[in-house]
């Protein structure tokens, strides 16, 4: 009898073989053939064989042979990893393999089993406090950083009741993971209230370095509502820049009037003010800024204003609001030639691009290509592309105006920077991923409203980009349909 990794290797060599059957007889002209697979090509057959099993894609087909390859303590294991990790994953595991769920201890901490889990402790006490399992950590971990801890789930009450049953047997509400807490993961990773309101009222800190900061990136806001209420002061969380990262004026006046300073410097200098109008944030919360006490004249390291970034990306209304708020008006020629690029028409536009100031002596001047692609400023990039930056400078996390444009689908950008022979291998400073890499995140993390991910999958393909699989299929049809065409998934 084959061993494990045998029998799999064994199981994905027949179905291999099945694919390339199928593909001989649609060459060949067999109807029933071509009735499967619409284009002759082998990642076409290798999905109907999986679409034959009830999967929707080859590398999901092939996933599931390898887990069933997997000793039932190993397959156990896997899925644990999942769920802390993968939803998705996790939950084609266990639709795969349903007596996962009654597979002991650790599967019932990250499920919610919580009838399971008070059983468990009953027979081994400190079993609530010590690390063990597959992740050796303690169980309140599991809990709280278990994927189907998620808001949304139907499993989220009950993994907030087995961490209230953890709770009352001594775990600590503090409890972290390489320095995130279990409350960061309630409110931050899994915008759970029930699950933050248990672990707050058993002691944990409102006040680490995290929860507050993530709590912001849910529109509802319910766990950063939360967090206020139980103490959490936006004094150097960098909460308030966070929540402009999207338009959320109700967000940013929460956070104002808890006390959040919107004067208080990044590295970089800006202030909330000059984040905002990065961000390229409407004239009402730029207002409610203002109304909060920001400097309207703070001026960044690079010597640039609000004022100066409002006129320099186009946004005429924020800069006629600053102005009328007394802001100082004065511009750089840089910043006065970018403007102008980014009002004109598109004849008046090539004419100023033959006529462009010496941007690359100005001060930040490396640094404006990335952060005006990043605030979709398409005229502004090509003025400072004719002007000779280089396409490949570094912006925020190190990443280039590529990565920014790839991370928010960003077309029109994508295809001119491409053009001038923009990095497609360039790995940015914080993550170590390539454009590619940061348009795959962004395409299940991202949602930027103004995005085109589907041309922008169009563009990286015929520049020979390598696309990573790990997330596919996204999910999105039309988005698959253009990934199929071309055999990644």
């Amino acid at each position: 009898m084959p061993t494990h990794p045998e029998a799999t290797r064994l199981n994905l060599e027949y179905y291999r073989k099945q694919a390339k059957a199928l593909l001989k007889a649609a060459k060949s002209g067999d109807s029933a053939a071509l009735q499967q697979i619409s284009h002759p090509k082998l990642h076409d057959a290798q999905r109907a064989i999986a679409r034959e099993q009830g999967f929707p894609s080859w590398p999901r087909f092939r996933a599931f042979i390898i887990q069933s390859g997997l000793n039932y303590q190993s397959l156990v294991a896997a899925f644990i990893d999942a769920a802390v990790s993968d939803l998705r994953r996790a939950e084609e595991m266990l639709s795969a393999h349903p007596k996962i769920a009654g597979a002991g201890f650790y599967a019932a901490l990250v499920l919610g089993n919580w009838k399971r889990v008070v059983e468990a402790l009953k027979q081994t006490p400190a079993l609530a406090t010590g690390p063990s399992g597959p992740q050796n950590c303690v169980p309140l971990l599991y809990v709280c950083f278990s994927r189907f801890a998620n808001g949304r789930s139907s499993r989220a009450g009950d993994l907030a009741e087995t961490a209230r049953v953890l709770l009352r047997c001594g775990a600590d509400p503090n409890a972290a993971f390489n320095s995130l807490s279990c409350l960061y993961a309630a409110t931050g990773l899994n915008n759970n209230s029930g699950l933050a309101q248990a672990l707050l009222e058993a002691g944990a800190n409102p006040n680490d370095s995290e929860s507050l900061y993530h709590s912001t990136e849910h529109p509802d806001l319910a766990c950063m509502k939360l967090l206020l209420r139980q103490g959490a002061t936006p004094a150097g969380k960098n909460a308030l820049r966070h929540i402009l990262d999207r338009e959320d004026l109700d967000g940013a006046r929460i956070l104002l009037t808890a006390g959040a300073d919107p004067n208080e410097p990044n590295d970089r200098g800006e202030t909330s003010l000059h984040w905002a109008v990065w961000r390229g944030r409407s004239a009402p919360t730029i207002a409610a800024l203002l109304d909060g006490g920001a400097a309207p004249d703070a001026q960044r390291k690079d010597g640039r204003t609000a004022y100066a970034l409002a006129v320099q990306s186009g946004q005429t209304e924020v800069a006629a609001l600053l102005k009328a708020r007394g802001a100082n008006t004065d511009l750089s020629p840089v910043d006065r030639f970018l403007g102008a690029c980014a009002t004109a028409n598109p004849k008046e536009l090539d004419r100023l691009l033959a006529t462009h100031p010496d941007i690359a002596a100005s001060p930040g001047a490396d640094r404006l290509l990335p952060d005006l692609t990043a605030s979709h400023r398409t005229a502004a990039v090509r003025a400072l592309l004719a002007a000779g930056l280089p396409v490949d400078a570094r912006g925020d996390l190190g990443g280039t105006a590529l990565h920014w444009a790839c991370w928010k689908g960003y077309a029109d950008i994508v295809e001119i920077l491409l053009a001038h022979g923009a990095s497609l291998t360039i790995e940015d400073q914080q993550f170590h991923g390539t454009p590619p890499g940061w348009y795959g995140h962004g395409v299940h993390n991202c949602n930027e409203p103004g995005g085109d991910y589907v041309q922008v999958a169009r563009l990286l393909i015929a520049a020979g980009a390598t696309i990573p699989t790990v997330d596919l299929p996204t999910g999105q049809p039309e988005l698959d349909a253009v990934l199929r065409e071309h055999g990644l998934i």
